[in-house]
């Protein structure tokens, strides 16, 4: 008898404290709805999962190959109203291995309408190119600019903070971006001979106790926002500072155009992009890879520079559902990067057309010329 009373007691003590329980977080979920807490959580919060991917194919003078499958997801998360989380991961085949980088990591909080305030990994707003037309569904060709992307002339991406934003003038517009992140790190060839004085871009840990200061500003002149005009800027110490390299700068500045607009005398759309980035790193002494007693050193002058102007044409007013959805795209790229005793100039003109099933779907074919290494480049780029 007196085990039943027992368990009859402990049953009683579980329902009844399950029964304040709910009373409770109830109570608790009607004060957050009070104070309008509760819109916030349940409502404003949203998450989804946007992104790209494409497969290509290369035929050049020594190999021929389907090439350049990756898949790019981009993970978008809003747990409130002013806050955006955003990350894109970068898978790609390279061999026989599976690669997964991860493209950029951020969150964002929109101060206003004309300020937002990012920290985290975020494309370089250094120019445009790595910004907002690498990814393989906007870029207009199977392949990027001479100079441009992770190993290019100037930086991809960023870790550290930045506020961006835009403001009216008038019927002009003026958009900006300034940051402060890690920086490059000098490579000063210890570990890969032959790559003395380049920059090291995307490093997780900062190797001094300075940080990069970079920005870009954006004038778009006339109203109807067909011209854009851009300049952008890093200053950085990328030496070690527990180094001989500690003074060591490095300036990178880039200028870049944009000029899209439908025309009515060609019966369609001209699209126009260019980009110049200039990189100096102070002249030092590096360890000569050719001197066989490991003493000797040796310098030259740090200047690396790249560009490229780009043309496309849409007929998107001429008769037919085909040529509307063409379009004909020519770039020419070039390169300059300092040897040991001149600098080498590399050039590349590329050729190419495209045909566009849907706004975010294209078959991108091209012929790309360059010294010794010409090659005929397919694509088909798809976002989701």
């Amino acid at each position: 008898m007196k085990k039943i009373f027992f368990w009859v007691f402990i049953l009683t003590g579980f329902f009844l404290q399950e029964a304040f329980s709910q009373q409770y977080n109830q109570e608790y979920l009607d004060s957050l709805d009070k104070v309008g807490s509760k819109p916030l959580l349940t409502r404003s919060s949203r998450f989804t999962i946007v992104g790209y991917s494409a497969a290509g194919f290369s035929a050049g003078k020594e190999n021929v190959s389907f090439t350049g499958f990756s898949f790019n997801p981009i993970l978008l998360f809003r747990p409130i109203e002013k806050v955006l989380v955003e990350s894109e991961l970068e898978t790609e085949l390279e061999g026989s291995e599976t690669v997964i980088n991860l493209e950029y990591i951020n969150a964002s909080y929109f101060l206003n309408k004309y300020m937002t305030i990012r920290a985290g990994k975020f494309l370089s707003p250094f120019g445009i190119f790595q910004d907002r037309l690498h990814p393989s569904w906007i870029n207009k060709l199977p392949s990027n600019p001479l100079g441009y992307g992770h190993d290019g002339v100037g930086p991809s991406a960023d870790l550290g903070v930045d506020v961006r934003g835009g403001i009216p003038l008038g019927v002009s517009k003026l958009n900006y971006s300034l940051y402060i992140s890690n920086g490059p790190v000098l490579n000063v060839g210890e570990e890969e001979p032959g790559e003395e004085g380049q920059l090291i871009y995307e490093t997780a840990e900062d190797n001094n106790k300075n940080k990069a200061i970079g920005g870009r500003l954006g004038f778009l002149p006339f109203s109807n926002s067909s011209l854009e005009l851009g300049f952008s800027f890093q200053n950085a110490k990328p030496g070690d500072r527990n180094s001989e390299y500690k003074d060591v700068k490095a300036s990178q500045y880039a200028a870049d155009l944009t000029y899209v607009k439908q025309l009515d005398f060609i019966k369609g759309i001209i699209d126009v992009k260019a980009q110049w980035n200039y990189v100096n790193v102070s002249d030092v002494y590096y360890p000569d890879p050719q001197d066989t007693t490991g003493t000797g050193v040796y310098t030259f002058n740090n200047t690396r520079t790249s560009a490229y102007v780009q043309a496309a044409y849409k007929p998107t007013m001429l008769p037919g559902k085909i040529l509307k959805k063409t379009e004909l795209v020519f770039r020419y790229s070039q390169v300059q990067i300092p040897e040991r005793d001149e600098e080498e100039n590399i050039r590349q003109y590329t050729v190419g057309l495209n045909y566009w099933y849907t706004w975010r779907t294209a078959l991108k074919i091209a012929y790309q010329f360059q010294e010794n290494q010409n090659a005929f480049l397919a694509q088909v780029a798809v976002a989701f």
